[in-house]
């Protein structure tokens, strides 16, 4: 049968190691294109998500992280503000995949688990809840039930919209994974109900639209964090800022102390791999770190109120993502109903794959190339 609209679905967080818990979405790889891709490093969801919707690189598009870090206003820009979600070319500095296709009257509609801007510019979008209350937050806007809504948003937008393409982000194993740690409890239960939701939309799809569905990356259980602002500034090195997470962008407040800082890093708690900004090209861009660096597995990188000292035991924080450990870095990509020309894929394929099944060839700078037989 051949189908004419297509759903991308995001599966946050979702690691190969958890398939062994996904009986549908097992079945699913089996009967369709299963390929196991590397995460882009540092292996955080904008960076990544923002990759996947624009197909170039983060020196393109300039989101080296969630979100970036502008050292000439001393700015973060925050990913999820709202009036960011809904003008999302105020950070993302490349054409979406959405803005293209949609010149060419292609209908497009989403919902997400977050405000997700890499999934705005579209026709008809859903909105996640907004939490006042951290605690409300915590209890509800990170869990499994959060997913449920994802998955009735979605069937919504199906029975009224009918658009031509679907994008789906489930977010819930993410949260419960760094709240409880992959493969606990609260996290199987989060595996568990984005696999069922995931078969609820196949199936009520299947007959009009192909899929495709991967993740961002996975995680891996952490029990310590480090500061590596406090360790620099104990050794004379000042800092501008540190990104969280298992791979982090390190701004100094001197730029020429850059050589001088990699050689203690080398040295500090829970540092496996360090980079100059030069040393990775695809995030050669000012708004990157002079030093990007990956954790060792188990530590991760705290800048919060929390983290005060140079390392400590990370007791609310239990998984992580961002370095380029094998666990964290793995993630599948499945195709279904479409017919796939390769035996390899990337997460920078999907981008023009989708161009191509609408008809439109690779655009500008987009690094990868379609998955479809011509």
């Amino acid at each position: 049968m051949e189908r004419r609209k297509l759903v991308l679905i995001s599966l946050d967080g979702n690691g190969v190691y958890n398939f062994k818990y996904m009986p549908f979405l097992s079945e699913l790889a089996e009967n369709g294109e299963y390929f196991i891709v590397d995460s882009i490093f540092p292996t955080l969801t904008d960076l990544v998500h923002t990759t996947v919707m624009t197909g170039v690189e983060p020196r393109i598009h300039w989101v080296v992280e969630n979100g970036y870090y502008d050292r000439i206003t001393g700015v973060k820009v925050k990913f999820y503000d709202f009036k960011v979600a809904f003008n999302p070319h105020e950070v993302i500095k490349a054409p979406l995949i959405q803005d293209i296709l949609r010149q060419r009257g292609v209908r497009i509609a989403s919902v997400s688990g977050y405000t997700m801007p890499p999934f705005s510019n579209v026709d008809v979008r859903i909105y996640p809840p907004f939490f006042s209350s951290d605690e409300l937050y915590r209890k509800h806007g990170r869990d499994w039930k959060k997913d449920l809504w994802v998955l009735n948003s979605a069937i919504y937008l199906y029975e009224e919209c009918k658009p031509d393409l679907l994008l789906v982000h489930f977010a819930s194993i993410d949260g419960m994974q760094h709240d409880y740690g992959p493969e606990s409890k609260d996290a199987l239960k989060a595996i568990e109900t984005v696999d069922s939701a995931v078969r609820s939309l196949w199936e009520r799809l299947k007959d009009e639209y192909a899929f495709i569905i991967f993740a961002d990356h996975g995680q891996e259980e952490v029990h310590t964090w480090v500061n590596l602002r406090e360790y620099l500034k104990r050794h004379g090195i000042e800092v501008l800022r540190v990104s969280s997470g298992g791979g982090v962008h390190i701004y100094l407040k001197n730029p020429e102390e850059k050589e001088e800082a990699y050689q203690l890093l080398r040295r500090a708690p829970g540092v496996n791999e360090i980079f100059f900004r030069e040393d990775l090209p695809y995030l050669n861009v000012p708004v990157s770190g002079d030093l990007i660096v990956s954790a060792k597995k188990g530590y991760w990188f705290c800048h919060h109120r929390e983290c005060q000292k140079v390392k400590g035991k990370s007791y609310w924080v239990k998984g992580m993502h961002g370095s380029r450990n094998s666990q964290v870095m793995k993630v599948p990509l499945i195709i279904w109903g479409l017919d796939v020309k390769k035996e390899e894929a990337t997460l920078y394929d999907i981008a023009p794959t989708i161009l191509d099944f609408f008809g439109v060839g690779k655009k500008g700078e987009m690094k990868g190339s379609s998955l479809l037989k011509s």
